[in-house]
């Protein structure tokens, strides 16, 4: 008998259509703000990085030529603006 019961309690309750909006909306704020998130972190490892980059630069005695240019190679792709390849494919 009391398994009926056990049964009977783990069956979750159907939403109403409302309620199911309601939760989707709830479960798209919360990726939104998952996803600001994320792209906040990745703004912050790449400024950190490019800390650590510069940092080589500056001591480059201590490190490998190979290294050191890797690192102004590295830099140099970070901090340069791309340009959008359709932007300049329309034009033509």
């Amino acid at each position: 008998m009391e398994e009926n019961k056990n049964k009977e309690v783990e069956q979750p309750k159907e939403l109403s259509y409302e309620e199911l909006k309601e939760v989707a909306s709830q479960l798209q704020h919360q990726n939104e703000q998952m996803r600001n998130a994320i792209m906040k972190l990745d703004y912050t490892n790449t400024f950190k990085r490019l800390d650590y980059l510069f940092k080589v630069v500056e001591n480059s005695i201590q490190f490998p030529d190979d290294f050191v240019s890797e690192c102004v190679s590295e830099i140099v792709n970070t901090i340069t603006i791309k340009e959008d390849t359709e932007d300049t494919s329309k034009e033509s």
